[in-house]
């Protein structure tokens, strides 16, 4: 992430604050011709709660909320993938620099001039939060003061998917030097964090891989089945022994299943790398790995937040965006579920498949819902591959949405729905090469008309799906 030094600050913020965000509305619409009076954080005035000074969340007896510091209802409308980097591609950094008007890429005028954009382009779509995906420091980092609530990330273990995170990336989470660590990673990054009241809360990583329908998809390994290959003075190998000791009770029970030879439950134990990082042979051995996986989830969740909380316990802890797209929502759902203010999980799925999603998990926690990451694309020469399902045309993308929305944001649980994302990427991008990621607008900024008046109608109405 890129800083700015206290001169590019002074600069970027006094110009921001009185040329963009004076008398600032959250809405695209204005508040007279909403009809819906909104607080500083983008809160309705109309459902109203106890103030708290942070933002956090409620029930109310029928239907759950955020909660803004000052004690208004509110529901998320966020945008992704502000990433600064993304307007300084080959194909598009200099129609960027020239409106700017920069020199180079991030020299002051770079910085004041994406922030004002980037703070416009809210405005005119009433978006109203800040996803967990930017790393534009002036838009989310201190103390450039945020103007619109935004997610922090809170990652003491990198284990976003799309970073193919290798099997040493698995520590021993049961270990006290992960909770050592935990705690000097939660003072660095929370403590300069926990008095700033845009702070909508702290998430993890991006659709971590836990199961075994995660490595399914996208490879790699996960903690049941690493820590269970390491030696016999590593705690997460006890765990694991543990576990399968007290179902199996006898060793030779455990070598029927697993195909070994192991003569006494000690053996197993100080056997290091005795499986191999493959499918489990049988359901016994899937419901051990699943059984497993928990416990590791539940000693992930319990340390971070202990940690997290130890520095600043004034925000919301999301932990990770859970994927929708595999089988990790459905199995994590009952453990995360304990340690999380919201249910935080990403889904790209048609509209049918949302609400089918919603329907099958709601029942099994008394948590809000938030979709952290969906959205849909339309095919061109330069962006083939974009993710999420693809629709023929921009009407068609736009239609998908609204209707995606109305339905979601109608349920008494759903709370929060984060757009992907905010501008397209070509496939000649590095990294890009494969699947893009499309956004509301094109690489040189212009608005897919269908597009940007389908979120404008979802922003100008979100509070009357929840009367």
């Amino acid at each position: 992430m890129n800083k700015l030094n206290r001169n590019q600050f002074i600069k970027l913020s006094s110009f921001c604050s009185l040329s963009t965000f004076l008398n600032y509305n959250l809405y695209g619409l204005d508040k007279k011709e909403s009809n819906i009076e909104l607080d500083k954080y983008g809160g309705w005035k109309g459902k109203k709660f106890q103030r708290s000074g942070f933002f956090r969340t409620e029930f109310d007896g029928n239907k759950w909320w955020f909660v803004t510091p000052e004690g208004n209802g509110f529901i998320s409308l966020g945008i992704n993938h502000y990433h600064q980097d993304w307007w300084a591609q080959q194909y598009n950094k200099d129609f960027w620099l020239r409106k700017f008007n920069s020199k180079e890429y991030l020299d002051d005028n770079w910085n004041i001039g994406y922030r004002e954009r980037a703070l416009s382009d809210m405005k005119l779509l009433g978006i109203n939060t800040i996803g967990m995906h930017t790393n534009a420091s002036s838009l989310i980092d201190l103390p450039f003061n945020s103007k619109v609530p935004y997610l922090r990330e809170y990652k003491p273990i990198v284990l976003d998917h799309y970073r193919n995170p290798k099997p040493e990336i698995y520590i021993d989470i049961f270990s006290k030097n992960f909770e050592k660590y935990c705690y000097e990673y939660a003072r660095e990054i929370a403590l300069p964090y926990k008095d700033d009241p845009m702070l909508l809360g702290y998430c993890m990583a991006d659709c971590p891989i836990f199961t075994e329908g995660d490595i399914e998809l996208y490879g790699g390994t996960s903690w049941a089945r690493k820590l269970r290959n390491l030696g016999p003075m590593d705690p997460g190998k006890r765990e694991f022994v543990s576990i399968v000791k007290k179902k199996y009770k006898i060793i030779e029970n455990f070598n029927g299943i697993y195909l070994t030879s192991f003569k006494t439950w000690e053996e197993l134990l100080n056997k290091k790398r005795w499986r191999e990082n493959i499918p489990a042979l049988n359901k016994n051995e899937q419901d051990d790995i699943e059984s497993f996986m928990l416990s590791c989830v539940k000693r992930y969740y319990s340390v971070s937040k202990k940690a997290l909380f130890t520095f600043d316990s004034n925000h919301l802890f999301l932990g990770d965006k859970i994927n929708g797209n595999t089988d990790s929502l459905d199995k994590t759902i009952p453990v995360i579920s304990k340690y999380v203010d919201v249910i935080y999980y990403q889904y790209f799925a048609s509209c049918g498949d949302q609400s089918d999603l919603l329907d099958r998990v709601s029942d099994k926690v008394e948590l809000p819902f938030l979709n952290g990451d969906a959205g849909f694309g339309v095919s061109y020469e330069m962006m083939p591959n974009p993710y999420g399902p693809r629709a023929k045309t921009q009407s068609e993308r736009a239609n998908w949405l609204l209707k995606c929305c109305e339905n979601a944001f109608s349920r008494n649980n759903f709370i929060g729905w984060h757009i992907c994302g905010i501008i397209d990427t070509w496939k000649t991008m590095p990294t890009k090469e494969k699947f893009q990621h499309q956004g509301l607008m094109s690489v040189i900024g212009e608005f897919y008309p269908e597009m940007k008046s389908a979120v404008q109608k979802i922003s100008s109405n979100l509070y009357k799906y929840k009367t």
